[in-house]
């Protein structure tokens, strides 16, 4: 039996729309971030950042230190018809704190209490971590929300941690009259994702499936695979990618202009497979942000009978930190001979409290690599290639060495980390 013409062409016209029907559905929220200074309702923070104390702080012997001065309390403005939010967040960026800190926490609006995860500052370590905490409608107020944040002492000799940014995310309800006034309500996108012929690379592209397409601004991918744990939460197959400043660090690509592309290098990726997802964002509606739903796994290309291993240290001093001449060392044990090493990335992430006079101030088996910046107390990722000849099989030496007499370098969890991809 032949098909009449006609049908094929209603068949080619329906195959987006039911493709966009079957695909799955993202979720849109609304950004307020936390805002310094009395006009935000947050006085008194020091040195420009916003400080949570152990109690036995004020009356430690650091009480006359402006640090201790704060009380912990953040308020956030967040404008929203409760009615309308299908969820809430608390996403933060979030320095761990002085070593032996416990129990970090954060209280909205005297309700509900909630754990910040912890990811190694209680063993003694030094960390930095994105959390992102799910929060109940019912510990929210339309207006302004005051978060205490708190801590206790533990064997700190002074509890203590730092939230660089804050920012509370009001998940909406489909249909929500903000989306339906904005043309938004049909709004509907995915990641398509490609590995390219006779590459080791993805090519990630955002299409969308529903609504105006014309008003997305920007989109950023990001990938779920196996990899260096640069967000400091000691998980390696994880999404990827961080928050500095607001700004995203680390993260598979960001596009500015249509048609919304990207391309992942992927030769020195060690997984098999990875996900994709956008953050897609509106250029008539700052704040508002789609998040599209997670991809299916993807196989990765191959590697032309080459594979990518991941080496951490063996131990990782705790804490990582060097100040006044106190050298810290490790060592990343490698079970690749040099000859076989097709290429290699040494990754680490600092919290840069300053180097001093001191020019070697990080080494991997005494060559100095920069890692750290102007000592500006922030957080840097680094991602650099090293020469397969500056190796060994087995223990490569990792060394911290920092003069100052204050706060010095930090090397955070999960610590250094050696990238190696090697010829089968």
């Amino acid at each position: 039996m032949k098909l009449h013409p006609w049908l094929f062409c209603l068949a080619a016209w329906l195959a987006p729309l039911l493709a966009a029907a079957d695909a799955p559905a993202g979720r849109f929220y609304r950004q307020h971030w936390f805002e310094r200074g009395a006009a935000h309702g947050n006085p008194g923070t020091s040195q420009g950042r916003f400080r949570v104390n152990a109690p036995e702080a004020v009356v430690s012997r650091f009480a006359a230190r402006p640090e201790t001065f704060q009380s912990g309390m953040m308020q956030i403005l967040m404008r929203e018809d409760l009615l309308q939010l299908a969820g809430a967040e608390l996403y933060l960026e979030l320095w761990g704190g002085h070593h032996y800190t416990l129990n970090k926490r954060v209280t909205p609006n005297g309700r509900t209490t909630h754990p910040i995860p912890e990811v190694g500052t209680a063993e003694g370590h030094c960390t930095y971590h994105y959390p992102v905490i799910p929060l109940k409608i019912t510990d929210l107020v339309n207006g302004y929300n005051a978060f205490q944040f708190a801590c206790d002492q533990g064997k700190s000799f002074w509890g203590h941690y730092i939230v660089d940014n804050a920012c509370l995310r009001a998940v909406l309800k489909p249909g929500h009259p903000d989306l339906t006034a904005a043309g938004l309500a049909g709004f509907r996108a995915e990641v398509r994702a490609r590995p390219a012929a006779g590459q080791e690379r993805v090519d990630l592209e955002l299409a969308v499936l529903g609504g105006p397409a014309g008003e997305v601004a920007e989109v950023e991918f990001h990938g779920h695979y196996e990899g260096y744990d640069e967000i400091g939460n000691r998980e390696t197959t994880d999404w990827h990618g961080f928050t500095k400043d607001r700004k995203p660090v680390a993260v598979l690509g960001v596009a500015g202009a249509p048609p919304f592309r990207a391309a992942w290098d992927t030769s020195m990726t060690p997984g098999a497979e990875a996900r994709f997802r956008a953050l897609v964002r509106f250029r008539e509606h700052p704040g508002l942000v789609y998040e599209t739903a997670a991809a299916a796994p993807m196989p990765l290309p191959a590697k032309g009978g080459a594979r990518v291993r991941q080496f951490l240290c063996a131990e990782i001093p705790a804490p990582f930190t060097s100040r006044i001449q106190r050298a810290k060392t490790c060592e990343i044990p490698v079970e690749v001979d040099p000859a076989a090493m097709e290429r290699a990335e040494l990754h680490v992430v600092v919290w840069d409290g300053g180097r001093g006079t001191v020019e070697d101030y990080f080494t991997l088996n005494g060559k100095a690599l920069v890692v750290a910046g102007e000592g500006r107390h922030d957080v840097i990722y680094s991602r650099i290639g090293i020469e397969p000849g500056l190796l060994r099989r087995g223990a490569n030496h990792i060394r911290l060495l920092s003069d100052t007499e204050h706060h010095g370098i930090e090397v955070l969890l999960p610590g250094p980390a050696l990238l190696i991809r090697e010829r089968r």
